[in-house]
């Protein structure tokens, strides 16, 4: 019960933020982890995201990305002085959107053990609360009448039928017939 309340009231603060062009939400602690192999070898960077159990006051993994310099965001928590948030800006090339997320808590680690996957070992990472996922883009106004006219709920293609002539398959004629 609590934690649905909870999953309900994170999805008022997750939020696309229409002026920036973005998926802009909120985590509870943003933690950017330095891997580095057993020989003390560094393997690679990675920026986890983490929300708070209500029941427990622990930290779970929500999401995490891995830090490539060669962006032109880094993914790299940064402080904003203006708002008191660490943020992270990155292209999510998998979902292709600009994403945001903010933190009040930021905190930089160095490990042998990767944090993600210890999470991943206690809690199923299927149990995850996702990152807000992008709107589906719509389909242009040409596919959509195309797909009706294709099941037949809204032209005919015989001349007897919609009286004009026999193209009713055509655009003009698909248009006339809409409600």
């Amino acid at each position: 019960m609590l934690s649905s309340l909870f999953l309900i009231l994170f999805g008022f603060v997750s939020a696309r933020d229409a002026d920036q062009g973005c998926l802009s939400e909120h985590v509870d602690l943003i933690e950017l982890n330095h891997f580095y192999d057993p020989l003390g070898r560094h393997v690679y960077d990675q920026v986890i995201f983490y929300n708070r159990h209500p029941g427990t006051g622990q930290f779970h993994v929500r999401a995490w990305c891995l830090v490539e310099d060669r962006e032109s965001l880094s993914r790299r928590p940064v402080y904003q002085a203006a708002t008191g948030l660490y943020r992270v800006d990155w292209l999510d090339s998998d979902q292709q959107v600009l994403r945001r997320i903010e933190s009040r808590l930021h905190r930089e680690s160095w490990s042998h053990l990767d944090p993600e996957r210890i999470d991943k070992k206690k809690y199923d990472e299927r149990l995850r609360f996702a990152l807000v996922q992008p709107a589906k883009r719509r389909k242009p106004m040409e596919e959509k009448l195309a797909k009706e006219s294709t099941d037949g709920s809204v032209v005919s293609n015989t001349k007897e039928e919609n009286g004009k002539g026999g193209i009713g398959s055509t655009l003009s004629n698909v248009l006339a017939h809409q409600p």
